[in-house]
């Protein structure tokens, strides 16, 4: 491979890891900086530079050599499919989504769940605090109907949280991988679904929730009953008869994948639901991917994410596995498993914290805009260079908080998170709602997402906030339509205090995104302001501007 590097130095070796020592090449003068030919004989490949003026990995100029987390690190591939490279999501909830068939929708007391009869709700009937337990009832042809609405909104890709039968409304508790839930529309929704998005040029998306099964699935059942059934050492249980589980939680017990049968019925076997539904889907997220691995923790968690990413893949070649990763992703990704993470750590967080004032648990956190940019720029650069543009970015989730709500209703700093989450290098995910100004119940001394952040979707458009629709609506038109924000590179912009700044850079083509939560005045030279198709030049003020400069 050849590596540039944009500087002003006139010599410069590539530093790089291999077989435990550190091999130097020196680099060749080119325009614009210096570069280099070298073998990755390894993968991840860990490099660095000697410069003049010091040692320059992810983290910037250093003085000594820095330490091998670093480095940067490079994936020898396979690389994520091409269509996920800074593609736009749109995340749905289905029970809360849009009803389809009414018929399908599970009646009230229907079932037990956790000894309590269901609930089911009307579509405006408010939230209560057992969101498991209460039924809204959208369905899979509820969705394939609301098609036109995504797909005039500019989505390309749907993820869909868990869609297989469940006796809850979240659906994490799967008791059965190859059944589309009924209440759903079963398996004939799912492949209309599949046909119109693909008649679309859109992608689907699944959620696999293969660290824990339901205790409901039948193969817990067995392994519950009956201490010798081979299913038993599927799950871990301690000799007093409990079992590990989803923290903890006695619905949701936890996969042993040091069991051969696991491994046969989850990963390997020709039925194991991630080979299974790729007929019908473009690719996988995977739940709680951090938690998943051996006896009951996430012990060997690298190679079993490897192995279910491999076998999506070898199930369809272009399929995009991407991990539930809550906290810092890069060890993960450097480990040659995934194609990409939602973004937490690296984006999300450190995002709304600035923005509200608040973390994602409702703590103080006075994050000022260059201490945000630097968990961003940080994140950013020890990612390994192709996962970057497959990151699922987000800044609201069916797990957290909804953004408009941490911003208490400002419809400003609202468009200033969704502008930033449209300008940074990603892939940006619309919750389902978030595009109309769907909000949270809860008062803000209830801090909270899950149940509140998954209120059914307001049909009636007389509700809907169209400033924000609309402006969501040109973000997702200039992540198609610009190579920089598709595809450029993330790189420092200098900018007055207060301002979050950065440049995209592809192919010749440069973009400027600068935000500031208080608002700002900056000199501009001559360019054009892409959000609002204006040209622009001296002094502008405001909260947020993309804006490509002339020439």
């Amino acid at each position: 491979m050849v590596l540039f590097l944009e500087t002003e130095a006139r010599e410069g070796l590539l530093l790089y890891e291999k077989d435990g020592e550190i091999h130097q090449k020196p680099m060749e003068r080119a325009e614009g900086g210096l570069r280099v030919r070298v073998f990755a004989h390894t993968s991840p490949f860990r490099y660095a530079f000697r410069l003049p003026e010091g040692f320059l990995g992810s983290h910037g100029l250093e003085k000594t050599l820095p330490r091998y987390d670093r480095f940067f690190h490079l994936l020898a591939g396979p690389n994520p499919p091409e269509w996920a490279l800074g593609a736009v999501y749109y995340q749905i909830f289905p029970d809360r989504f849009r009803m389809g068939r009414p018929e399908l929708a599970p009646k009230d007391g229907e079932w037990r769940y956790g000894g309590r009869p269901i609930r089911k709700k009307a579509w405006h009937e408010p939230l209560g605090l057992e969101g498991a337990f209460e039924f809204y009832g959208g369905d899979l042809f509820g969705v394939l109907e609301a098609l036109p609405h995504l797909e005039a909104l500019g989505v390309e890709v749907l993820y869909l949280t868990p869609i297989f039968q469940s006796p809850s409304s979240h659906r994490y508790d799967t008791e059965d991988y190859l059944r589309v839930d009924p209440h759903l529309g079963g398996e004939e929704a799912l492949e209309a679904l599949y046909q119109a998005l693909v008649a679309r040029g859109m992608r689907l998306v699944l959620d696999g929730v293969f660290n824990h099964v339901g205790a409901t699935h039948s193969w817990f059942q067995r392994a519950l009953r009956d201490p010798k059934s081979p299913e038993r050492g599927m799950f871990t249980f301690r000799p007093d008869g409990s079992y590990e589980s989803f923290w903890g939680v006695r619905s949701m017990p936890k996969l042993d994948y040091a069991s051969p049968l696991t491994q046969e019925r989850f990963v390997f076997g020709k039925d194991a639901p991630i080979r299974y539904w790729m007929r019908l889907a473009h690719g996988w997220r995977l739940d709680v991917a951090h938690s998943l691995g051996e006896g009951g923790t996430n012990r060997k968690n690298a190679r079993w994410l490897r192995a279910l990413a491999r076998a999506a893949k070898e199930a369809r070649p272009d399929a995009l596995v991407i991990g539930e990763l809550s906290y810092d992703a890069t060890p993960t990704l450097r480990a040659h498993t995934l194609d990409g993470a939602m973004h937490y750590a690296g984006f999300a967080h450190p995002v709304m914290a600035w923005l509200s004032g608040r973390d994602v648990h409702g703590r103080e956190a006075a994050l000022s805009a260059g201490e945000a940019w630097e968990v961003l720029w940080d994140h950013y650069r020890a990612l390994p260079l192709q996962v970057r543009h497959a990151m699922y970015t987000f800044v609201s989730s069916h797990d957290i908080p909804r953004a408009l709500w941490r911003l208490r209703g400002d419809l400003e700093l609202y468009k200033l998170a969704y502008a930033l989450l449209f300008a940074f290098p990603g892939s940006p995910a619309l919750y389902y709602g978030d595009e109309v100004g769907l909000s949270q119940p809860n008062p803000y001394t209830l801090w909270q997402g899950d149940p509140y952040c998954r209120a059914p979707f307001p049909w009636d458009e007389a509700l809907w906030n169209r400033e924000v629709l609309g402006f969501v609506k040109r973000l997702a038109r200039l992540k198609k339509t610009h190579p920089a924000l598709r595809r450029g590179s993330l790189l420092p912009l200098k900018a007055p205090e207060g301002v979050l700044a950065f440049r995209r850079r592809y192919r010749g083509e440069e973009v400027w995104a600068l935000f500031a939560k208080e608002g700002a005045r900056l000199r501009l030279p001559r360019g054009v302001d892409l959000l609002r198709e204006e040209e622009v030049a001296g002094e502008v003020e405001g909260q947020y501007l993309l804006f490509r400069p002339a020439g």
